[in-house]
C-alpha cells in the first residue's frame, strides 16, 4: 500500500497548485454588507495544505507564495475599484507576513469605527527592517503600491507559562506588558511583515 502514497501526494500537490494558479487570476468577492456592519473586512489566503508547516516554521514553496500574493494583489485592486464608489473614508492594505505566511497574509479594509485603529496599527514602519522580498516585488501590481516593513509579533499569556517564559521566546526581541487584572503577556518578535498601500492612502490620516 505504501508504494501508492507518493503518487497520491503528487496528484494532491498538482491539484492544490492548479487551484492557486486559478485563484491568482481571480479576485475574492467583497461583501459590502459585512463591511458596513462590522466596519472591517479581509481576505485570508486559502493555503490549508501549508498551515501546519507554517506554524512549524517551514516555508511555503516560493511558487505558491507568489501565486498567493498575486491573488491578494488582484483582490486589492478589484476591491479598491468598488470602494471609490462609497462615501466613507477607508483604510485598505495588503500585509505579507514572513514567519506565518499561510495563516496571516491578507488584504484588508477598515471604515468608520475601525478606521483609526487600522491606520495606527499598519502605519508604523520600522526603517531597520528588510525591504519587500524580490519574489514579490516583480509580481504584477506590486509596483503600484508603497510598501513598508513592520515587525511581526506573537503574544504569549503568563497563565500558559506558570514556570516562566519559554527560553525560545526570550532569545528573540521581546517585551512584557501588563493586563488590567495584573497578569502579563509577552510580545515576541518572530519576524517581519510588509504592508502595501496605494500612494495616496499611505500618506493620508484618518478623519477625526
Amino acid at each position: 500500500m505504501g508504494r501508492y502514497r507518493p503518487h497520491i501526494k503528487v496528484r494532491r500537490g498538482k491539484r492544490h497548485l492548479q487551484r492557486h494558479q486559478r485563484d491568482s487570476l481571480t479576485p475574492a468577492p467583497l461583501s459590502i454588507q459585512s463591511l458596513t456592519s462590522q466596519h472591517y473586512y479581509y481576505e485570508n489566503l486559502g493555503l490549508a495544505p501549508w498551515h501546519f508547516h507554517s506554524w512549524n516554521r517551514r516555508q511555503t514553496p516560493t511558487l505558491v507564495r507568489q501565486l498567493a500574493v498575486q491573488h491578494l494583489l488582484i483582490t486589492f485592486f478589484a476591491w479598491q475599484s468598488q470602494m471609490v464608489e462609497l462615501p466613507d473614508p477607508y483604510f485598505m492594505a495588503i500585509r505579507i507576513v514572513a514567519p506565518e505566511f499561510a495563516h496571516s497574509s491578507e488584504v484588508m479594509i477598515a471604515i468608520k469605527n475601525q478606521l483609526e485603529r487600522y491606520h495606527t496599527k499598519y502605519n508604523a514602519p520600522d526603517p531597520t527592517g528588510p525591504s519587500l522580498p524580490e519574489v514579490y516585488q516583480k509580481l504584477a501590481g506590486a509596483e503600484r503600491l508603497i510598501w513598508h516593513t513592520q515587525p511581526w509579533h506573537i503574544y504569549l499569556d503568563d497563565y500558559d507559562y506558570p514556570d516562566g517564559w519559554p527560553a525560545w521566546a526570550l532569545r528573540l526581541p521581546h517585551s512584557s506588558w501588563p493586563y488590567e487584572d495584573g497578569s502579563e503577556y509577552l510580545a515576541v518578535q518572530t519576524g517581519w511583515m510588509w504592508v502595501g498601500q496605494l500612494p495616496t492612502r499611505a500618506t493620508e490620516q484618518p478623519t477625526p
